[in-house]
């Protein structure tokens, strides 16, 4: 298989967001099990915590990549005409950064609270 391959790289970053955001959720699953927060308060300082704040954030950050990857490539498939094909990509781009600045500003919120 060639690195240059047009498939082979988005291929990786697929698999490589799958394994990371499978790692934090177990990570997160696990703490949370550990020592459950009961109340907002306690909710508000576990979220707020710089490594689960920075882990979150890279989770929805790995999820957008994900679901990037896994859009355009369907639709590279699927839709063969050339200007639908890009106003449906541009479509979900820009669905996709909205969602991830709606993500950090909140995750940003959570920290200064």
């Amino acid at each position: 298989m060639s690195w240059r391959a047009g498939g082979i790289r988005p291929w990786i970053v697929q698999r490589l967001s799958a394994v990371a955001m499978a790692i934090i959720l177990c990570a997160f699953t696990l703490s949370v099990a550990m020592s459950a927060p009961e109340n907002f308060q306690d909710w508000q300082d576990f979220i707020g915590g710089s490594i689960w704040n920075t882990a979150i954030i890279l989770f929805w950050v790995s999820l957008f990549v994900h679901a990037w990857v896994g859009i355009r490539d369907v639709i590279m498939d699927y839709i063969h005409h050339d200007g639908l094909r890009f106003t449906i990509l541009a479509f979900f781009a820009f669905f996709l950064i909205s969602m991830t600045i709606w993500m950090l500003k909140i995750m940003i919120l959570a920290v200064n609270l």
